[in-house]
């Protein structure tokens, strides 16, 4: 209402759930930038988080100051990962860790059941857009369908994950641990519990960044778009939130 002429929101982010309110009226067009640049940097935070826990690296970390040289020798790393939400960053992530050679599937809502295509996941990674139907979806339920011991990463938003959830997971040893780039308050407070979970990683929303150049072409091809009238590249829909 307060900006009555505005015609088009263009997201910097994959992201758009922040956008999708009801003040922006429905006849306001959405698009967001789709950066191959992006998708390769969460691509390579992945495949450093996945390979760190795969290949046992934390343990390395934990005997250095002890002066401790055991050895404890890992054969190549062959894991099943699942790879939840496979359009341009999730298919990203999985076309890095296959390379690496692990097994992976993408899945897709309206694909299989979630607790079907989780069922023997070793590595689950998040990558899907949040919306009604993905809010808190990763919850006790979907932690119990994975393997015993398997490794999440989340590089999509923490509203995905109930993380009571996740952390009782990972205290019961149903998971090994998780890599957090996103949590559902963010800034986290200094009292968060996830701070000070043994096997959790936090980092602080830095995965990738847009680039300024990607982010500057396509908002200019997205204007010649709107004002010729012609569809908008990367467009949103608006009822399916992505």
């Amino acid at each position: 209402g307060r900006l009555p002429a505005l015609r088009w929101v263009c997201s910097m982010a994959a992201g758009v759930e922040k956008l999708l309110v009801p003040d922006l009226a429905p006849s306001v067009a959405v698009s967001r930038v789709v950066d191959p640049d992006q998708a390769l940097g969460i691509a390579q935070y992945v495949a450093a988080m996945v390979l760190r826990h795969a290949r046992g690296l934390a343990r390395y970390d934990e005997q250095q100051p002890r002066r401790d040289w055991s050895r404890h020798p890992l054969a190549a790393a062959r894991h099943r990962a699942v790879v939840l939400g496979y359009g341009a960053v999730g298919q990203e992530c999985g076309r890095v860790l296959a390379a690496l050679g692990f097994e992976v599937q993408g899945w897709r809502r309206g694909g299989l059941p979630l607790h079907q295509a989780l069922a023997g996941a070793q590595i689950i990674v998040n990558a899907l857009p949040l919306t009604p139907q993905t809010d808190r979806l990763l919850d006790a339920a979907a932690f119990a369908a994975m393997a015993p011991g398997a490794y999440f990463v989340n590089i999509a938003r923490g509203g995905h994950v109930v993380e009571p959830d996740l952390i009782a997971a990972v205290q019961s040893g149903q998971l090994a641990g998780a890599a957090l780039d996103v949590q559902a308050v963010e800034p986290m407070v200094a009292d968060d519990p996830l701070w000070a979970i043994p096997g959790i990683t936090i980092t602080p929303h830095i995965a990738a960044q847009s680039s300024p150049h990607t982010v500057a072409r396509q908002f200019l091809a997205g204007l010649a778009a709107l004002r010729a009238g012609q569809p908008l590249p990367n467009a949103v829909d608006r009822s399916a939130g992505y």
